[in-house]
């Protein structure tokens, strides 16, 4: 479905099955495009799914467990 489709029957996407494009996955995990894809030709990185041959889309949830496991601990000295 469309996201017009479900924009005009009102209906709504549970936000973890909600997906990122390239670019929105590039800002919520800090990474640049280039990185995003050598990690995706590797099998490293978030999970993504392929749609046809060159749309690449990451879900929510993957992505948001993806940062979770590699959060760096930033310490603050005083």
């Amino acid at each position: 479905m469309s996201a017009a489709y479900l924009r005009r029957h009102r209906v709504t996407v549970p936000a973890k099955l909600r997906s990122y494009t390239p670019d929105e996955t590039s800002i919520e995990t800090g990474l640049t495009l280039d990185e995003l894809r050598r990690m995706r030709e590797k099998g490293g990185g978030p999970a993504y799914v392929t749609i046809g041959k060159r749309t690449v889309r990451y879900l929510r949830g993957d992505v948001d467990e993806w940062k979770a496991a590699h959060r760096s601990t930033i310490s603050v000295h005083s």
